[in-house]
């Protein structure tokens, strides 16, 4: 080793906890940003220095994918508890304002068989069946 090590964290206890959070693509990314650092600074235990920092990570499969970092001084009192305190906040402004939970989305290509071909009748079927119930009196 050439250089000298000096150990920061040593004489500190604050510790960076990561809160990881997705939002549909549909997102305005900037209002989620600032929902993500109100949700941060109002849970009691977040210090206020540093202060909570939001980092776009990736483009993930779901959505767009952020990390909340905040710092605590008291880690010996949990540190998931901070991170569902954080996200329950978020959970709540994100409802505020018309931002979603995005659910995983999948495509399916169906081949064109004689079976699949049955199955698509059969609903029709069962579509037409409720039809006609629904019109009796």
């Amino acid at each position: 080793m050439i250089n000298q090590v000096e150990n920061w964290s040593y004489s500190s206890r604050n510790v960076r906890i990561q809160v990881p959070v997705v939002v549909p693509y549909a997102s305005d990314i900037e209002l989620a940003e600032q929902l993500m650092l109100e949700a941060a600074k109002s849970v009691k235990r977040v210090l206020v220095a540093p202060p909570p920092t939001v980092w776009l990570d990736s483009f993930a499969e779901n959505g767009v994918s952020f990390v909340i970092h905040v710092w605590i001084t008291d880690p010996e009192e949990g540190i998931g508890n901070v991170r569902s305190d954080v996200l329950k906040t978020l959970w709540r402004l994100m409802r505020e304002h018309g931002i979603k939970v995005p659910y995983p989305q999948r495509d399916l290509n169906l081949r064109d068989t004689e079976t699949i071909r049955e199955v698509i009748e059969a609903l029709r079927g069962r579509k037409d069946d409720r039809d006609t119930m629904a019109d009796r009196p």
